[in-house]
């Protein structure tokens, strides 16, 4: 989500964020996706969920051009887009659906103005302090589905990495994931370090349970003042 609303922030926005965070000028919440050669096969199984237009997708695809990408976008204008930047890729498959910790239909919330990649399943909170040039006017209902049962439907056993951008779903996602979480040997995940959406959990409680799942912390990409960052995640 960062990411997305520094790429549409125009040159005064992006002063007026630097002024009040007091940022450095180069902002290092991103982290490469080269150093996750290090810990996946050739021929990863992946999972994106909040894919978006397709932008990490495909460069997780160029990466590791035998793997298998699962990419989730539950929105359908950026669903649309997705499915154009990824057709080509044949080991590429996208899924109009929120992962979740549920089966069936919840609520939506779309984010529009400066950000089109801050949409939730949760309400926004002190976002709307945050980034107040990002709005949220419009809730829809979206198709969800847990991680097991999905995997289930498809015959997948296994996933190899998690790249989650699920605006603060994650943890409530990965909890309801019990069976396929045993098998993750990466994940790469936006994290919450305020109450950013309602009652979503912060990074100490979601750091704490992935610890307790077998994993540890190698790269926090957490800029100061922020109130979401990056971290990887790699199974001991």
């Amino acid at each position: 989500m960062i990411k997305r609303i520094f790429r549409s922030a125009n040159y005064h926005t992006r002063k007026i964020l630097f002024e009040k965070f007091a940022l450095p000028k180069t902002v290092n919440e991103k982290i490469s996706k080269v150093i996750l050669k290090k810990y996946l096969p050739a021929n990863p199984v992946i999972i994106d969920c909040g894919a978006h237009d397709g932008s990490d997708t495909v460069e997780l695809i160029r990466l590791f051009k035998t793997a298998s990408i699962h990419s989730f976008e539950p929105v359908d204008a950026l669903f649309e887009k997705l499915k154009a930047h990824t057709v080509r890729f044949q080991n590429i498959h996208t899924y109009k659906l929120a992962l979740s910790n549920t089966n069936g239909w919840s609520d939506f919330h779309i984010s529009e103005g400066e950000s089109d990649g801050s949409s939730s399943l949760l309400p926004p909170l002190e976002h709307l302090k945050d980034h107040p040039a990002t709005k949220f006017n419009t809730i829809i209902k979206v198709k969800t589905i847990t991680l097991d049962d999905w995997a289930k439907e498809q015959n997948i056993s296994n996933v190899d990495l998690l790249w989650l951008d699920m605006q603060g779903f994650e943890l409530n996602m990965l909890k309801a994931s019990s069976h396929i979480l045993k098998t993750v040997k990466v994940i790469h995940t936006e994290v919450s370090t305020r109450e950013t959406y309602k009652g979503v959990p912060q990074y100490a409680t979601y750091r704490k349970f992935l610890e307790q799942q077998g994993f540890k912390v190698v790269i926090e990409a957490l800029p100061k003042g922020w109130d979401m960052g990056n971290v990887l995640f790699v199974r001991k």
